[in-house]
């Protein structure tokens, strides 16, 4: 089989599809694209024709938006091979496409994009289940919807994340990779300890660095904190502001060089997705973002330097 795979370049959770489907298919091609740039992705394929190459296109963790969902729709080819799979709520009224599979909750609590794949090919006898693999899976899940802190108090979620966060996107597909194909049990080993213990010194640092910085306003009628930050720094900085209860509803996390700026809610019930929309984002209510445009970032860049 040959296959192309789009998934979010942010986050354990859309790597976590990639390494799935890299223990199937050892030479993938994948793509790893921003909530706000999968559709050019995508299109760029289409427009080459290279899309047809594919036996199966799977864009994981993110959706399509309507316009190139109906191109898949009314070409016969295409709807035969692409499937999606993920979690928004944002995206809930795609799942009219046959090819669209978006799911928020199941018996296990709430899903993300990687389970929700893992379960596909579980159910298309595309991959065996085992220990580590089955482990891998949940954890990456607890982390994407923060159940490792609200119900867990799963340190190892959180330390997944971390190591991701270490040794950045490629590294992490080729360790979690060789994890998965190796060993029986999902353990962490003596470099790859040290490496997240590194990294939780130095992430407080910089927490720190950044909060001193917060400024204070009053957004669409709700009160925000403003932190300019690097895009990698953007949950722990927001966990950080919850965990010291800071009176705030939610954070507003924008990383210039990155290009995003990220909500995470501070206080229970505050809804940020309904905030990023507004900016013309998406994503969950307690955790949600938006690409920052040229002119923002002159808008932005007018306010440092005044």
């Amino acid at each position: 089989m040959h296959n192309l795979i789009f998934s979010h370049i942010s986050d354990i959770d859309g790597m976590g599809s990639v390494v799935l489907l890299k223990l199937v298919e050892q030479d993938l091609h994948y793509e790893l694209c921003e909530t706000f740039n999968v559709n050019d992705k995508f299109e760029e394929y289409y427009n080459s024709k290279k899309i047809y190459d594919y036996d199966y296109i799977y864009i994981t963790d993110l959706c399509l938006d309507d316009e190139h969902l109906k191109i898949i729709q009314n070409d016969s080819i295409l709807k035969s091979k692409v499937k999606i799979f993920d979690h928004h709520e944002s995206v809930l009224q795609f799942n009219s496409y046959d090819f669209v599979n978006i799911v928020i909750k199941d018996k296990k609590g709430f899903c993300c994009g990687t389970t929700l794949f893992y379960k596909y090919l579980l159910d298309n006898k595309i991959i065996k289940s085992n220990q580590a693999i089955d482990k891998f899976c949940e954890l990456t899940r607890r982390h994407d919807t923060w159940e490792w802190k609200k119900i867990y108090n799963d340190e190892m979620s959180r330390n997944l994340s971390l190591l991701f966060e270490t040794v950045g996107t490629e590294k992490y597909i080729e360790i979690m990779y060789n994890k998965l194909k190796n060993e029986i049990e999902f353990k962490f080993n003596d470099v790859e300890e040290f490496l997240i213990e590194n990294r939780k010194t130095k992430m407080m640092e910089k927490v720190l660095s950044y909060v001193q910085d917060i400024v204070y306003k009053e957004i669409f009628g709700l009160k925000a904190g403003i932190v300019f930050i690097s895009y990698e720094y953007r949950n722990e900085v927001a966990q950080y502001l919850t965990d010291m209860k800071y009176d705030i509803d939610f954070v507003m996390l924008i990383a210039i060089e990155h290009g995003t700026i990220s909500y995470r809610s501070v206080k229970p019930g505050v809804n940020v997705r309904i905030v990023a929309e507004k900016m013309g984002g998406k994503g969950h209510d307690e955790a949600a973002g938006n690409s920052i445009s040229n002119i923002q970032k002159e808008q932005i860049l007018d306010i440092l330097l005044s």
